[in-house]
C-alpha cells in the first residue's frame, strides 16, 4: 500500500511504501537535506546532490526493487544517499577550486536548516532522525485534521490538537474549550481521549509503513521519540 493512499490498514513492509515515489520524495526531501547540510556540505551542493540521487533511484529502480530484507525505508535511503554523495565529492574535486557565489538564503529549505541550528549539536544521521520523526508526525496530524474536516468539525480539531501531547490537562484550559465550543465538560474530555487514541493508531500505522517483515513497531516508536528527549 502506497503512502500517498492515506488508507487505514498497515502496510506490509518497506515493499508496502514504494509505489508512492512522489509521496517519498514529498516526506523525505528536508531530512535527507538537512543530512547533507549536516554532513558538512554546502547549500548549493545539496541543492546538486539531492535532486541528482532521487532521479538515479527512480531510473534505476532503486525504490521499486527494495525489499524488505532491507531493513527500514528511512536507513535504507540515508545509507544509498550516504554512499551517493561520496561518489559526488570524488568526482566533483574540482569544484573545490571554483569560487562559488553566496548561498540564496531565501531558499526555504536552507532558510529552515538555518534557523533550526542543529548541524553542530548531532550528529548527521541523528539530525535526518529527528527531521524525519517530525515530518511523520506532522503528516499524521494531518491526516486527523482531514478525518475532522470530513465531519465538519475543524473547530473542535483546531482546539484540541494542541492537547495531544499534555498528558493532563489544566481544567481551566478544558472548561474554556468546553465554552467555546458549547459541549459538556465529559463530551470534551471523551473528545480529547478519542483524539488520542487515533493519533496514537495512525502513529503506528505511518511507522509500521517504514519497517521490515517482523521489526517491533512499539520499540521503533520508542526510539523515534526518545530522540527528542536527548
Amino acid at each position: 500500500m502506497p503512502v500517498a493512499d492515506g488508507g487505514e490498514g498497515p502496510g506490509t513492509g518497506v515493499a508496502g511504501i514504494l509505489d508512492g515515489a512522489e509521496e517519498i520524495f514529498t516526506i523525505y526531501r528536508y531530512p535527507l537535506y538537512g543530512y547533507l547540510r549536516a554532513s558538512a556540505m554546502g547549500h548549493e551542493d545539496a541543492q546538486d546532490v539531492l535532486p541528482g540521487f532521487f532521479i538515479k533511484m527512480l531510473s534505476n529502480d532503486s525504490l521499486g526493487s527494495a525489499d524488505s530484507q532491507r531493513g527500514k525505508l528511512r536507513s535504507f535511503l540515508v545509507s544509498c544517499l550516504s554512499n551517493y554523495k561520496n561518489n559526488w565529492r570524488r568526482s566533483e574535486q574540482c569544484r573545490q577550486n571554483k569560487i562559488r557565489p553566496e548561498a540564496d538564503l531565501s531558499d526555504a529549505d536552507e532558510a529552515r536548516f538555518k534557523r533550526e541550528q542543529l548541524a553542530t549539536l548531532e550528529t548527521p544521521e541523528n539530525y535526518y532522525d529527528r527531521r524525519w520523526t517530525a515530518e511523520l508526525v506532522n503528516r499524521v496530524r494531518r491526516r486527523l485534521a482531514h478525518q475532522f474536516e470530513k465531519r465538519s468539525r475543524q473547530d473542535l480539531y483546531a482546539a484540541l490538537a494542541r492537547l495531544l501531547s499534555t498528558e493532563t490537562p489544566e481544567n481551566e484550559t478544558l472548561i474554556e474549550i468546553a465554552t467555546r465550543l458549547r459541549l459538556t465538560g465529559k463530551a470534551l474530555r471523551v473528545s480529547l481521549h478519542r483524539l488520542r487514541r487515533d493519533f496514537r493508531d495512525l502513529l503506528i500505522q505511518e511507522v509500521q509503513r517504514t519497517l521490515a517483515e517482523g521489526e517491533d513497531v512499539k520499540s521503533e516508536i520508542q526510539h523515534l521519540l526518545g530522540l527528542f528527549e536527548r
